[in-house]
Order: C-alpha cells, then structure tokens, then sequence
C-alpha cells in the first residue's frame, strides 16, 4: 500500500508515486523485490530483508539518497521474546516500511494509529517517522514500572525472611526481560541518533528536533532499565546474603547444642565406664544424682549462652 500526503491520505498506485510529494508505504518483502529498483533501492537492502535472523539490527545504513535499517519489535505484554521485524527506507519525501515479520497486523495498526494524532495537511516527513517510531515505546514506562515492582516485592520478601524456593528462577526471569529491554533500547537509541545527525541531507533543519525528542525519550527508558538491573543485582546479593546469615544461625545453633551436651557426654562417659571403685554407683541416690547434675549443666550452659547472646 502506498500513500501520498497532501491535505489528507491518499492512496496511490505505484506508477503515480511523485518525488515531490511526501509519501508513505507499508509493503511485504514480496511486492519490495518488485519495486526496489523504482526508488532506486540496492539489491543487497532485499536481501538483508530475507535474511531470517532473530538478532536484534542495532544499526541503520546510510546510502547515497537514503537510510536503510532493520528494526525489530517486542512481544510487550510479557517482555519474553523479541516478536515483529521490519525494514524502514527513508529518502527525500518517501517513508517506506517493510513487514518482514508482522504474526499480529500490529505494525500496520501501530503506523495507522501513529497518523490519528497528526494533522496530515502540516505533517512533514520527520514528524510522520518520528510518529511511527514512538509507537516503538509506547507505554513502555508503564512496563518498567511493573518490572520494579515486581523486584521491590521480591525485596520485601527477604527483608521479612520469607524467602521462596523459586526466587532464583524469578530473578533470573527479570534479568532476562531487563536484558532483552536494554538490548531493543539500544537499537531504537542508535537509529534516532543517526537520523538526527542527518548524512545525507534529506531532512528540514528545523525538523530535526523530533529525532532528538525520540532519542532523548529513549535514552530515560534505557537509563531507567540499567538502574532496574543494578536494583536487581542488589536484590539478589541481599538475597544470597539473607540466606549466608539464616544458615550462619543454624550453624550457631548446632554449636551452641553440641556445646550444652559435650559436658554431659563426659559425665555419660565417666559413669559409662562401670569401675569397681565408683563409690555413685552402690548409692541408692547415685542415678538420681547424675540426672540432677546433668540437668544443672545444661542449665548453667544456656544462661551462660543466652547472657553472651548466642541465644
């Protein structure tokens, strides 16, 4: 589908696409093999197209009369997967899109809906991709949001020392969403740069104040998602040394237990020993004797324990 822009969105055909009107087009890689020698496009941006990698792009290509890039969406109500990838063309008046992979129709939705909030009869070029570009980071601080509440929770639990067998995997989950964050962050970061330093000259001066407003808002998100994954290396060492410390008690407490019954394991050991000349052992109060002592020591050990507070 392509369109011009004038006062409205005018769809067009291939042969009345006009370089001197300002035009929009959301292809397949199919209809691309068909008209990239119309714009003028190189063979080797089509093949980078049918190329089925699952990486994240991370850098835009800057040709003679046009910037080529591959941008890759993610999957946004989970934060698991990375999901759509597209190719974008920009040249003097032409914003092409190219769905490579689109399971959902989502970026065609996403480009639609990015022209509900523009006045198209002042739109311009920079502002139609800035638009479309934004819908890339759409509600994404509501996203970072739900990430740190969900390690604050995770806090929570080991400050009051309910600690869950599962946390490990949990935290692991998080750094994994952090990670693929940081890494879409980054590519979307790289391409407003590029486009702001404007190489080849396509863009109006005056409107190269969007890309910057795209890449700073990046920027917030990347910043926000690195301060997340060093909450969340904190969060596991309190973790780890929550678990040294409940251990650290147990150790303590066997200590402290074998401590109390080492003096009774010696009285045990000297009456064990059967003796003819053991005078306890012919006294008729002899047993009970022991018992007593035996229950004075450990009595004694725990006082003494408790007042160096190792109880």
């Amino acid at each position: 589908m392509f369109f011009q822009i004038l006062e409205d969105l005018s769809p067009i055909s291939l042969d009345e696409y006009n370089t001197n009107i300002l035009t929009l087009g959301i292809i397949t890689i199919e209809e691309l093999e068909n008209c990239y020698t119309t714009f003028g496009f190189s063979e080797l941006t089509v093949s980078e197209c049918k190329n089925n990698t699952r990486q994240i792009h991370g850098a835009i290509e800057i040709y003679e009369d046009y910037h080529f890039s591959i941008l890759t969406g993610m999957e946004r109500k989970h934060i698991i997967r990375l999901m759509d990838r597209i190719a974008i063309f920009i040249k003097e008046n032409l914003f092409l899109i190219v769905t490579i992979e689109d399971t959902n129709n989502s970026i065609q939705n996403d480009l639609f809906e990015s022209l509900k909030h523009q006045n198209l009869s002042k739109t311009s070029l920079e502002r139609l991709i800035y638009s479309f570009l934004e819908r890339f980071i759409y509600d994404n601080y509501k996203i970072l949001e739900k990430i740190e509440i969900e390690i604050s929770s995770h806090e929570d639990k080991i400050n009051d020392n309910r600690l869950s067998r599962d946390f490990n995997h949990e935290i692991t989950r998080i750094q994994k969403k952090l990670l693929l964050l940081d890494n879409y962050y980054e590519q979307l970061a790289v391409l407003g740069e590029e486009l702001e330093e404007n190489a080849i000259d396509i863009f109006k001066e005056e409107n190269l104040r969007y890309f910057k407003l795209f890449t700073e808002r990046v920027t917030r998100l990347s910043t926000h998602t690195r301060m997340l994954k060093d909450y969340l290396v904190h969060v596991k060492d309190s973790y780890h040394a929550q678990l040294d410390y409940n251990l650290n008690n147990i150790m303590k407490m066997f200590t402290v237990v074998t401590t109390i019954f080492l003096p009774l394991t010696l009285i045990v050991g000297w009456y064990g020993m059967n003796f003819s000349y053991m005078p306890e052992l012919s006294w008729k109060y002899g047993y009970l004797f022991v018992i007593i002592l035996s229950i004075l020591v450990a009595i004694i050990c725990i006082l003494y324990f408790k007042k160096k507070k190792f109880l």
